[in-house]
């Protein structure tokens, strides 16, 4: 199965000391993935000492379909230092969401990773079971989840929920969901966890007070006194609620009143009852060892597309790695597809996976040596961390012990010959928990290479490939150094900039060896700029139209675009010409609804939310190019629906914005949405559509909405008339 045509593996980071357990032994030093896995071409991999059981690594993979960086964690769940715990976004079921970043500060945690998926832009709700410290917080969906056993064994497992509420002994409640809102098919038992639910109409809400188990851990529950009953309002304050649905009120002859007594019992199958911690997700892709294909998750239809990708694996020897695949940068890492990802994890030694929420939210920490506080691991493809609705950690409980090791950081140095590298430098104990910056004298072993007084490295003017022995402070640190003539490839970040006429922008020039590591390249990049002007530290100054910026090392050069003001474009797709390519669609299929096209060139889409109907698209493909915003006028009806457009990036990723939350106007109103700078264009249009539930409450009624004069907002100068 040898699929590598040139392996190089780069000098490890960092090792274990001696006197503790390096976790993840078992990491293969060369990746070789099966199939469907694309050919690697070539790769090298970073490891280092996380704490006692635990380790980071990353594998950068060049590959037949292109770059890949894979970052892990791998930690020994039997270490007795290491616990794992789960955790809830600001510690609330409804919340603004939490990057998984602030949780692992927050909970002084070592490692951790995004888990659920989440109902994004809304409540930031978790989509799936989470349980913590053997309490369960929410109802189990039907896809896998991540189970901690009390024994310390890691399982991913299938839950089933069943509870009741018994009033005054007498009446019994099934209860279908646990800090799900609104209750729709039932009846719903909210604990503070869940935070201030929203007002639903129809529906009950019977506010409780605990009389036994105060804390309302479920299982195996509790008994609660009605305090006061709410009827299409809400509780003010998060607190134990029973909320009934019409089809629970329908069910019942009387329903509880204020002064009952309520007896909440709950279950799952599997029990919980040898669990401490259970996080959804989902699919599952691994089964002893076995390809699983898991069709009980979001995105199944999208499975082959290639996507930034979080997973979760136990591994041969009985660790578990989170792992974590960028994608969605072309020049770094172009992801992978769910195949592909099974056939990754095959290839580490894993014998049973899942999929976690992935996307813009594929996230990973660790507490790099050094640091005191977890940090991202990965690049996020949003560009910056998205805030997510929980996350899986490692936390290690080994005390602080005496100075054990001098970490230098960068911990490994390519560069090029006559390079200036800045230095850092702290101590950290056995444990790896930080102690403190170094600060005294360097002392080097050998001529490889000096540091002078400022912490600053110099390297030799010609090629050199060595370790260099660094004592500072009295402890010891070694460092891999390796000097090369040339780079292979340059990218300029950030991409695609955006100026006004005469602002500037601080470039950067990344560069790479032909394995794809990053090299220090110090003074050597030279810039030059057409329509603006750029300084020799990358500075670039934009003139009155769209310019470039070149970076050049040696023969190896890269440009990039600089877009220069705005200018506005019509959507002509209400046209004559591109009203063919509009079709209507509803949720549910076949509910009521119409698509039509006035003369003058407005798009009608009519909708009739009376019944089942809860939205009305008109769909098309427009492609919008690299669009900053969007704005059209809406021809009100007054009825208080909602107006959202729904895109495409290029990579596939849909994202739907809000025009205007109710149309609660009669007449043309213009309103604009701007598109997320995160959005890889180009950008197409995918649905204009109707919605019933943005207002305060989901309307009741029929109209018709219409859309017309579009423009988008594009970054740049106009193209000019030939």
């Amino acid at each position: 199965m040898a699929r590598v045509l040139a392996v190089a593996v780069a000098a490890a980071l960092s090792t274990a000391l001696c006197t503790v357990r390096a976790a993840a032994a078992f990491l293969p030093t060369q990746l070789l993935p099966p199939a469907p896995f694309p050919l690697v071409l070539g790769q090298s991999l970073e490891r280092e000492f996380v704490a006692p059981g635990v380790e980071r690594a990353a594998y950068r993979l060049q590959t037949s379909a292109g770059p890949l960086v894979v970052s892990l964690v791998a930690f020994d769940p039997r270490e007795p230092s290491v616990r794992i715990g789960t955790v809830l976004a600001r510690d609330r079921i409804v919340s603004a969401g939490e990057t998984i970043s602030s949780m692992a500060a927050r909970t002084n945690a070592v490692a951790g990773i995004n888990a659920d998926y989440f109902d994004i832009g809304n409540t930031n709700s978790p989509l799936g079971i989470l349980a913590q410290n053997g309490a369960l917080v929410r109802t189990p969906s039907s896809r896998v989840a991540f189970t901690v056993a009390r024994d310390r064994s890691i399982h991913i497992d299938t839950y089933r929920f069943s509870g009741s509420a018994v009033v005054n002994g007498t009446t019994t409640i099934p209860i279908a969901t646990l800090n799900e809102w609104p209750p729709h098919d039932g009846a719903a038992f909210l604990t503070p966890s869940y935070g201030i639910p929203s007002a639903v109409a129809d529906c009950s809400v019977a506010e409780l007070t605990p009389v036994s188990n105060p804390t309302g851990a479920l299982p195996p529950g509790g008994r609660y006194r009605v305090t006061q009953i709410d009827t299409g309002t809400a509780p003010l304050q998060p607190g134990f609620a029973l909320g009934l649905g019409p089809a629970a009120q329908d069910g019942l002859a009387v329903l509880p009143d204020v002064g009952d007594l309520i007896d909440v019992t709950a279950d799952t199958d599997p029990s919980l009852s040898g669990v401490l911690q259970a996080i959804g997700g989902g699919p599952a892709l691994l089964a002893n060892g076995v390809a699983v294909d898991d069709p009980a998750s979001p995105g199944y239809a999208e499975r082959a597309r290639r996507i930034p990708i979080a997973a979760a694996a136990t591994l041969r020897d009985g660790d578990v790695a989170f792992v974590v695949v960028d994608g969605r940068r072309p020049a770094i890492s172009i992801g992978v597809d769910r195949s592909e990802l099974t056939a990754l994890l095959t290839g580490l030694g894993a014998v049973d996976a899942m999929q976690f929420d992935s996307g813009g939210s594929a996230t990973l920490v660790a507490r790099v040596l050094g640091d005191e506080r977890a940090t991202v691991l990965n690049e996020p493809s949003d560009g910056v961390e998205r805030p997510v609705a929980d996350g899986l950690f490692v936390y290690s409980d080994a005390p602080v012990g005496p100075p054990a090791r001098l970490v230098v950081r960068p911990a490994a140095i390519e560069a090029l010959p006559d390079t200036d590298v800045a230095l850092r430098s702290s101590i950290v104990d056995a444990a790896g928990h930080a102690l403190g910056p170094a600060t005294g004298p360097w002392h080097v072993d050998g001529s490889a290479a000096r540091i002078d007084a400022d912490d600053v490295l110099h390297t030799p003017a010609t090629s050199v490939d060595a370790v260099l022995g660094l004592t500072r402070d009295g402890v010891r640190a070694e460092l891999p150094i390796e000097i090369i003539p040339a780079v292979n490839k340059i990218a300029i970040v950030p991409e695609r900039p955006d100026l006004e006429p005469g602002a500037s922008i601080a470039l950067r020039a990344q560069a790479f060896d032909e394995r794809d590591r990053p090299v220090e390249t110090g003074s050597h990049v030279n810039w030059s700029a057409l329509r603006g002007s750029i300084t020799g530290d990358g500075v670039f100054t934009a003139g009155n139209a769209d310019g470039f910026a070149t970076a050049s090392i040696g023969d190896v050069r890269s440009s990039e675009v600089v877009h220069v003001g705005r200018h506005r474009a019509p959507l002509a797709d209400f046209d004559p010409a591109g009203q063919a390519e509009w079709h209507f669609s509803s949720i549910p299929a076949g509910a009521p609804g119409s698509l039509a096209f006035t003369p003058q060139g407005t798009l009608q889409i009519g909708y009739d939310f009376r019944q089942t109907e809860r939205a009305a698209y008109a769909n098309a493909g427009v492609m919008l190019g690299e669009p900053l915003a969007l704005s059209c006028a809406i021809d009100g009806d007054g009825g208080g629906a909602g107006v959202r457009v729904a895109v495409l990036d290029r990579y596939g990723e849909r994202t739907t914005l809000t025009l205007a939350k109710t149309v609660d106007w009669t007449g043309l109103q213009r309103r604009e949405v701007r598109f997320p700078t995160v959005l890889a264009p180009p950008i197409a249009l995918q649905s204009i559509y109707v919605i019933g539930s943005l207002g305060p409450a989901p309307i009741k009624s029929a109209g018709t909405i219409g859309i017309r004069s579009c423009e988008i907002t594009l970054p740049g100068t106009a193209a000019q008339a030939p």
